[in-house]
């Protein structure tokens, strides 16, 4: 895979809202693609990104939480256990922080960069960061987890999002 020029997907792409599709084969070009989605949530000061977030349709994360890195493929959790509420942003709707409901640990089914399948188990913010990212793979934005109410209160935002962001965030 040749290095090419990604950016930032934003809030209302369509890709953000697309179920994306399973890694069939774990080989150098998806290792090249989880580098520069690397590259990419580092130059944007992210933790976490998910491919579609980058314009691709493939189930790829790279998470990066206290100089751990997390490159993951087809990721699935397979339990949940606890309840946790933080104050969560998203790279692809800049500038939006939202309080969202989630799961204070988890286990996930994944691989790893190499291939190789394995189970995760997460907590706290660091299960958070998983749980967000495996919803933008599942077509899913942080906006669907809060309620009709709370969407009406930050449409002005979202419409300010969505005019100074046509054109992606952090080429």
């Amino acid at each position: 895979m040749t290095k090419i020029k990604l950016r930032i997907h934003t809030w209302p792409e369509n890709i953000l809202k697309k179920k994306c599709r399973q890694v069939e084969r774990v080989d150098a070009e998806i290792r090249e693609l989880l580098n520069q989605m690397q590259e990419l949530m580092r130059a944007c000061e992210g933790v976490g990104l998910a491919a579609n977030q980058a314009g691709f349709d493939l189930r790829l994360l790279v998470i990066e939480v206290e100089d751990r890195v997390f490159k993951l493929v087809n990721p699935c959790i397979v339990k949940r256990k606890g309840a946790l509420k933080l104050l969560e942003g998203c790279l692809s709707f800049p500038g939006l922080e939202m309080e969202i409901n989630r799961a204070k640990k988890i286990w996930v089914s994944t691989q790893d960069e190499n291939g190789k399948q394995i189970v995760l188990e997460l907590e706290d913010v660091l299960a958070v960061i998983v749980q967000h990212e495996i919803d933008h793979i599942n077509g899913k934005t942080f906006i669907d987890r809060i309620s009709f109410w709370q969407r009406l209160k930050i449409r002005p935002k979202l419409r300010k999002i969505a005019r100074e962001t046509k054109d992606g965030m952090c080429k």
